[in-house]
């Protein structure tokens, strides 16, 4: 008796407290997003910083990842924000910041994917000798041809 007296106190208290409720935002489900624009308009690879030189690219470091072009516009460029630490000890391997927002020109049909290279050389004074540790990189603006402009100004979409 205890026993079905206790799961009936807590059924009303569930049930209490989902009609004291308007709008249960709080509740934390692992569920698609309600609507298509909660999903940003690409795919990226986890990018990976390299230290030898690549051809139209960059001499002595950069980082490279490829983009898909998952929207139904024409990219005219990216504007892409990310942070670089030392691979040794974990600090700044610049004189000054170490956070880095980098407008990349290049054009990208729908269902285009892409290799993307950002040279680092123009943001050091020494050849690294190990590659840079990237922390919260993302894509923070989309241009398009059309002059529509997405965004993620927070990082809502980083990669770590």
């Amino acid at each position: 008796m205890k026993i079905k007296q206790g799961k009936t106190i807590l059924l009303l208290l569930a049930v209490t407290l989902f009609m004291a409720c308007e709008s249960p935002t709080w509740i934390i489900a692992d569920m698609p997003p309600a609507t298509p624009s909660e999903i940003p308009p690409f795919v990226l690879t986890k990018p990976v910083v390299e230290i030898n030189e690549r051809i139209n690219c960059f001499k002595y470091a950069g980082i490279v990842f490829k983009l898909l072009n998952n929207g139904e516009g024409h990219i005219e460029k990216i504007k892409i924000c990310f942070m670089l630490f030392d691979a040794k000890g974990q600090s700044s391997p610049f004189i000054g910041s170490n956070k880095f927002e980098i407008t990349k020109y290049d054009f990208l049909a729908p269902g285009e994917n892409k290799e993307i290279g950002i040279s680092l050389d123009r943001h050091i004074y020494i050849a690294p000798t190990e590659p840079y540790l990237i922390d919260f990189f993302y894509i923070s603006e989309i241009h398009y041809i059309d002059g529509t402009i997405w965004q993620d100004t927070y990082g809502k979409y980083r990669v770590r």
